[in-house]
């Protein structure tokens, strides 16, 4: 019995993950981009196979932003502004389970919006206003993390790369994020809705 428990803790399931951290970028965009604090939105979904799931996310990334290129639209270069990614990951992952330990892998494509400042000024004014200049571009992410079981929920840190394919001030974008939170066990809100709409 306690083996027959042990295995349907990932079977058919479904979980909200909440995370908390930072994202670090990586290479010549680190003097760019500084991490600031950020966080995660996701869902776990396993498959009939326990040890493979699908994992939606959602990162929302800042970061203090020290532009190092000049844009020729504005008259003035912009020093600890910030900068925002929202970035939405469609992976699939494999996992292990160790007792009430899990350990997994994961990857996949997504799609980001990035988000940056830009300092226009009005002398007539005396006026700086903070612009924004907004970029869509494809993505790529994996990771590896581990999750313990506590009660209805799971405890996780997970550690994930985040390559965006559209350069950022004539830099590569390759971020580390590290998040550490809650993964929310919702399988009987999942399955009351399918049987409300008669799925």
């Amino acid at each position: 019995m306690a083996q027959s428990e042990m295995d349907s803790i990932h079977h058919r399931k479904v979980f909200v993950t909440s995370g908390m951290g930072w994202g670090f970028a990586l290479g010549e965009t680190s003097d760019l981009l500084q991490a600031k604090f950020s966080n995660s939105l996701g869902l776990d979904i396993s498959l009939a196979d326990r040890c493979y799931f699908v994992y939606p996310s959602i990162d929302f990334l800042t970061f203090r932003y020290n532009q190092q290129v000049h844009d020729p639209d504005y008259p003035y270069d912009l020093d600890r502004g910030r900068s925002n990614f929202y970035i939405l990951n469609l992976a699939g992952g494999i996992r292990k389970q160790l007792d009430k330990l899990n350990i997994y892998a994961f990857g996949g494509p997504g799609v980001g919006v990035v988000v940056e400042p830009r300092a226009a000024v009005s002398a007539a004014a005396s006026k700086v206003t903070i612009e924004t200049s907004v970029h869509i571009t494809p993505t790529l992410r994996g990771g590896v993390g581990a999750d313990y079981k506590i009660g209805g929920f799971f405890l996780f840190v997970e550690m994930g790369w985040l390559h965006n394919f559209r350069h950022i001030q004539q830099r590569p974008v390759n971020v580390l994020s590290t998040y550490g939170g809650l993964k929310t066990d919702v399988t009987k809100l999942k399955d009351n809705v399918a049987r409300v709409m008669g799925l």
